[in-house]
């Protein structure tokens, strides 16, 4: 037997526990995460595939006060975006704001005249957000990424310094859970049917069902 024939013993989904385990989190207890934990998890988040190394994304920290103007941006606009947005609508989008103790604003900063195509660096961005939320997850903290249906305004382009092609693609809301809210340990995510999704390409050109080595 050759080396390459030599069984693979390898617990490759051990290796990857980080991923399949993760969950996001709903709940937050008032204790946000601190100041190296933030910092952490933004020097983790910055490393996600950057074509052309533009770093074509802003991220921005919202915490404690700050969550006020946030609040009031995403009401603001909606109001902008449809100005017979209710008073009960434009005070649900600004309670987005405090879900949790702490959040990061993740915006695509798209350079239209760089060569790497526009759709590229707005991928590079959107890794940001799960990046944000598997470092949390390795943290202990909870997360989940959020967004709103109105995501563009003269106030959330000040409060997110955006330019003009700039686009806000959500956050990330970041927290501790609540105590009567354990983290499942060693938990996999639910299992998916890879031969719906997931195709290999054969030597004659023709896409085949893929087979799970498990």
């Amino acid at each position: 037997m050759t080396a390459t024939e030599q069984p693979d013993t390898t617990d490759h989904l051990a290796a990857l526990e980080a991923m399949l385990t993760r969950r996001s989190v709903k709940v937050f207890s008032a204790i946000g995460p601190t100041a190296a934990e933030i910092d952490a998890i933004v020097r983790a988040a910055v490393t996600v595939p950057d074509h052309g190394a533009l770093r074509p994304w802003r991220l921005v920290v919202v915490e404690g006060e700050g969550r006020h103007p946030f609040g009031d941006a995403l009401a603001d606009a909606g109001r902008e975006a449809n100005p017979s947005l209710t008073d009960d609508m434009a005070d649900r989008l600004r309670s987005k704001a405090f879900v949790a103790p702490a959040l990061i604003a993740v915006v695509a900063r798209v350079d239209r005249c760089a060569k790497v195509d526009e759709w590229e660096q707005v991928a590079s961005a959107s890794c940001l957000g799960y990046a944000i939320t598997l470092a949390a997850d390795r943290l202990g903290l909870g997360a989940i990424w959020k967004s709103s249906p109105f995501r563009r305004g003269a106030a959330l382009q000040r409060v997110l310094d955006m330019g003009p092609d700039d686009e806000f693609l959500g956050w990330v809301n970041l927290g501790h859970r609540p105590p009567d809210l354990p983290k499942d340990t060693n938990v996999r995510r639910p299992d998916v049917d890879l031969g719906r999704i997931v195709r290999v390409l054969r030597a004659d050109g023709q896409p085949s069902v893929y087979r799970s080595a498990s």
